[in-house]
């Protein structure tokens, strides 16, 4: 979600931010996702600029509920397992260790 534009009223319709992930790590390809397969669409501008501030070290704590510290992992699998229905197995054919 850190490079994602829309316009707000549709994304607080489509739901917002899926509460059931977890601090970040997957969220932009659950929300698009959600709008594709809910009949919305995804748009690239290919002349858009964004940027991205990378930083030596996280201002917060990247630790999930629960201790959880693979919380990447952990939103990728609900990803998988709330939208990918049939393809969900290929998703873990590539993340074996999220079985």
């Amino acid at each position: 979600g850190g490079l994602l534009a829309a316009n707000r009223e549709y994304f607080l319709e489509v739901g917002g931010y899926d509460p059931g992930m977890d601090i970040w790590g997957g969220e932009n390809l659950e929300i698009s996702f959600r709008v594709w397969m809910c009949g919305g669409s995804i748009e690239f501008i290919p002349c858009s600029h964004v940027g991205h501030i990378f930083r030596a070290g996280h201002p917060y704590n990247m630790t999930g509920r629960g201790g959880n510290l693979d919380v990447h992992g952990t939103n990728s699998k609900r990803l998988a397992e709330v939208w990918m229905d049939d393809y969900k197995r290929l998703f873990y054919v590539h993340r074996m260790g999220l079985v």
